[in-house]
């Protein structure tokens, strides 16, 4: 950070003589230094004296979402966990868990950290809640929007201008756009998937330029599903297939490496996760051979160092979290050393802090949250105080980094 400060005060300097009357353009002056720091610790994008600066930073995790799916309206809710951002620690905020009796599944947060949509299986519906950046109050911010079909899982594009809901319950992904203000609207039509019988669509992600976005298909089983690629219109949201490419059985969850490089998948039914190696440009998968995994692997997450894959192994009165190195060059994987990592019972949802160094996972038959660091070589050392309990049947979690 130091060395792109002077960078910054260079490209600068070079453009601003030196004026008494304009001292914030003068990158000797204590007025252009303040003003300097100030811009690069409130926004990543700014103009000072002519030039434009884009300063990327590594945004600090605050909150901790976790959605209780619960057996009923009476014991669905969300929680609201405040992280320590040294320790990884986890302490409950005030007012949570906050009752949500349309049985909330899956959360995704907008990228400034104020507004989050929420997949209610109860409802078939989408709730749009407003997020309080100090406190971590959640209170509702427009009325429920619904949803044709019963909702898995939320994806939102790169830019904020889209949300995509996947079915459970169809071989749909879900359209809707997004507005200044947060609200949604639905697109129509929804976008068709090439699943095999008895298949919907599991999780989906989008590449980091919003080009591209894949989708997990389900099915029966015995039937070999696997990945749905789309192109993204940014002008109008709309979905147009590039490949269907086959994994294996019961492909619940999709993850992308952060460089665009890799896509990976989970086989809920054949129990094994691939590796596909990405063209960049137009989106198009090269599967490779699949790697063992637990039971029931139900997500997979790639760390934001594109170094670590893991995958939460959810069958029924077990629970641990496999975990493979990644191979920068073709992205295969090399199970590291103490894998699969124990966990509380049924992890069905992981999250990963920006910088790297944590990972919590939802389990939903345990009714609380687990907590590790990641070590230099990928393997999982549980965080003092876990696991924590959460709800009824928890299922996504999700961190809020600002």
């Amino acid at each position: 950070m130091k060395f792109f400060f002077i960078l910054i005060c260079l490209a600068i300097g070079l453009q601003c003589k030196h004026d008494k009357y304009n001292s914030t353009c003068d990158s000797q002056s204590k007025a252009f230094l303040e003003t300097l720091t100030i811009l690069l610790s409130t926004s990543e994008r700014f103009q000072l004296c002519n030039v434009s600066v884009f300063s990327p930073r590594i945004k600090i995790p605050r909150f901790l979402i976790v959605t209780n799916v619960g057996t009923n309206a009476a014991t669905s809710s969300i929680s609201v966990f405040r992280i320590n951002p040294t320790t990884g620690e986890i302490a409950q905020v005030d007012g949570s868990p906050y009752q949500l009796t349309n049985r909330p599944r899956h959360s995704v947060t907008n990228s400034s950290g104020t507004i989050v949509y929420v997949a209610n299986i109860g409802s078939t519906s989408i709730s749009v809640l407003a997020l309080n950046s100090e406190t971590g109050a959640l209170s509702v911010k427009f009325s429920d929007v619904s949803v044709p079909t019963t909702p898995y899982s939320l994806t939102m594009d790169p830019s904020g201008k889209y949300l995509f809901a996947s079915s459970e319950s169809s071989q749909q992904i879900h359209r809707y756009s997004i507005d200044g203000t947060g609200n949604i609207l639905n697109l129509t039509p929804a976008t068709a998937t090439s699943n095999p019988t008895l298949g919907s669509v599991g999780r989906m992600v989008f590449d980091t330029k919003g080009k591209h976005l894949y989708a997990g298909l389900t099915s029966g089983a015995a039937n070999i599903s696997g990945i749905q690629g789309f192109n993204l219109d940014p002008l109008s949201g709309a979905l147009t297939s590039i490949g269907v490419y086959q994994t294996g059985e019961n492909n619940l969850s999709v993850a992308i490496s952060p460089n665009d490089k890799f896509v990976y998948g989970a086989n809920y039914f054949s129990q094994d996760v691939f590796a596909a190696v990405r063209n960049i440009e137009n989106g198009v998968l090269t599967v490779q051979p699949a790697f063992s995994a637990g039971i029931a692997p139900g997500f997979s997450l790639v760390d934001p160092l594109n170094r670590f894959l893991y995958v939460a192994n959810s069958g029924t009165g077990q629970g641990n979290i496999s975990a493979y190195s990644v191979s920068p060059i073709n992205g295969t994987l090399t199970s590291i050393s103490g894998s699969p990592f124990n966990s509380g019972f049924s992890p069905i949802g992981l999250s990963i802090d920006k910088s790297g160094k944590f990972l919590y996972s939802s389990n939903t038959e345990g009714g609380n949250v687990s907590g590790f660091t990641i070590s230099e070589n990928g393997s999982l050392v549980p965080i003092n105080g876990f696991p924590v309990t959460a709800g009824t049947n928890p299922f996504s979690v999700e961190i809020v980094s600002y």
